[in-house]
This record gives structure tokens, C-alpha cells and sequence, in this order.
């Protein structure tokens, strides 16, 4: 599957929890998110680091948590900052259910992929080593190929059928 494939594929299944996928459509379409996420984190630094040079220039002092904290807090209003948003969300559904589906095709439940996201909300709130096992692990298992034939989710997204190993 290439790369545009991969996109058109899992914006296609949206929110399809069911059946499987390649790992080439859930890496290429991981791949996707991030280089856009990195531009958009470019242009919201830009968007910061702008008025924060300006005010330094100025004579202001960086040290100045005040007008650090409201040059930051104007930033959530820039469009910047609203297209990230507005990207994170779109794509939020989709990540979930190519990673659900990844998982369906090396013969595990979806629940696997919670790996992932439980630790990245366990790293929100102090916990980074989960965040970081977890992470690990659920990269780890979406690099597992997949089950051959067909398994309890559905007939392999590579079209190949099990082989017996005993063929005379």
C-alpha cells in the first residue's frame, strides 16, 4: 500500500473498528499525522517566538513571567494554534481505528492499542515511564506481521491465504 493509499484508506474507514490493516497503512498514515503536526508545531512556535523576540527587543525582560504567560495565552487564539486543534481532532478517530485495526491483524484484541494511549494520558498527568514502556510495547506489537489467512477479524489485508506446512 503506499503512502497516499494508506491516507485515502483510513480517512475512508473513519471510525472502522472492525476487520484489519496492513502495517504499512497504519505506519504510513502515523507518518502522515506527524509531518503535518510538525509543521503545524513550527508555525504555533513561530507564532509564539514572534511577539516573544519583539518584546525582548523591546528591552522587555525575559525573565518577566507575566508577559511571557500572555504572550503565550494570546498564542491559543491564533490560527495557528486552531488548525492544530482542528487537525488533532479530525484525525483522532482515524489513528484510533487503524491502530484497532493493526492490532486485528496480528490476532489481538483492539483493546492492545490502549498501550499507547493509556500511557500517553498517564504521562499527562506525571507518569512519563509508563508513557514510555507502553509506547514501546504497542510499537513493538504494530510491527508484528500479520496473522496469515484469515483470523477472527476478518481475511488477511494481503490477500494470502495460509499454507499448510505439509504439501506433498
Amino acid at each position: 500500500m503506499s503512502f497516499i493509499e494508506a491516507i485515502k484508506t483510513c480517512f475512508a474507514k473513519y471510525i472502522t473498528f472492525s476487520g484489519r490493516a496492513r502495517r504499512s497503512e497504519h505506519w504510513y498514515f502515523f507518518l502522515f499525522i506527524t509531518l503535518i503536526q510538525i509543521v503545524l508545531y513550527s508555525w504555533i512556535m513561530a507564532t509564539i517566538m514572534g511577539p516573544m523576540m519583539e518584546f525582548i527587543q523591546e528591552g522587555g525582560d525575559p525573565k518577566d513571567v507575566d508577559t511571557i504567560k500572555e504572550i503565550f495565552l494570546g498564542s491559543i487564539t491564533s490560527p495557528a494554534f486552531i488548525v492544530f486543534i482542528v487537525f488533532s481532532l479530525a484525525t483522532l478517530l482515524p489513528i484510533i481505528a487503524v491502530q484497532i485495526r493493526r492490532m486485528h491483524d496480528t490476532g489481538r484484541s483492539g483493546w492492545w492499542s490502549m498501550t499507547y494511549w493509556g500511557g500517553t494520558l498517564l504521562s499527562l498527568v506525571g507518569v512519563p515511564f509508563v508513557s514510555i514502556v507502553g509506547t514501546i510495547w504497542f510499537i513493538y506489537l504494530a510491527c508484528q506481521d500479520s496473522t496469515p489467512g484469515t483470523n477472527i477479524y476478518g481475511p488477511n489485508p494481503k490477500g494470502l491465504e495460509e499454507t499448510s506446512s505439509t504439501n506433498f
